[in-house]
């Protein structure tokens, strides 16, 4: 499974984290991943310097973007009837496995990137 995760992981952003600052700011991150309305959460209350939560807090707005566009596809795919259940089921399976993965990565202090549109962003 590591060999998996290391492909979303960016590895030049990783060398850049210092450890104490990911063991101290991570719930900050697990935070603005799970409730992505907060994702200017790691820059504002953590170390504004800190690449960890500038990182998190990109990685954590792209998420809610994803998320908002996403949702819109799946309004969209609900008007199909049988397809659009399955459609929707994937697409929630999908994301789901894609926060697991981004909390894993904040956890483990490593740069893992939302799979297509994690390069998009770079606001903090």
């Amino acid at each position: 499974m590591n060999d998996f995760l290391e492909q979303f992981n960016d590895i030049n952003t990783e060398q850049t984290f210092v450890q104490n600052e990911v063991e101290k700011h991570k719930v900050l991150a697990i935070l603005a991943y799970f409730i992505p309305i907060l994702f200017f959460l790691p820059a504002i209350a953590g170390d504004k310097n800190s690449t960890y939560c500038k990182f998190h807090s990109n990685q954590s707005l792209t998420w809610l973007i994803t998320l908002v566009v996403l949702s819109i596809v799946r309004v969209i795919f609900a008007f199909i009837p049988i397809l659009g259940v399955l459609l929707n089921l994937a697409l929630s399976l999908l994301l789901v496995a894609v926060l697991v993965v981004l909390i894993i990565g904040a956890v483990k202090g490593k740069a893992y990137r939302i799979p297509v549109v994690g390069n998009l962003l770079n606001v903090f």
